[in-house]
């Protein structure tokens, strides 16, 4: 009897743990890039577009933020750099 409620109790702890610590990062990552929204200009900013906080829009920003300088890098600047690397490795004899 002693075994099967230690079990029970062993996975369900193996279950709820893993799962408050993916919860507790997420909060901490979603408050982290939240704090992004300090970088838009004050007149910009949702309290003073909507008069209230709208929590997870500094993921979207920060998400957006990231898709544009992919995209720029990528089609503009990225295809040098690239071709700059891979100029670089083909001198290296055991690269190639």
């Amino acid at each position: 009897m002693f075994a099967k409620l230690r079990k029970y109790v062993i996975t369900g702890l193996l279950i709820w743990i893993p799962l408050g610590i993916t919860i507790f990062v997420i909060r901490i990552l979603v408050n982290l890039m939240d704090q992004t929204i300090v970088l838009l200009p004050p007149a910009w900013r949702p309290e003073a577009l909507f008069g209230f906080n709208i929590p997870g829009l500094g993921i979207v920003i920060s998400a957006l933020v990231i898709f544009i300088t992919g995209f720029f890098l990528t089609n503009f600047a990225g295809k040098r750099l690239i071709q700059g690397w891979e100029n670089l490795l083909d001198r290296i004899p055991l690269v190639r």
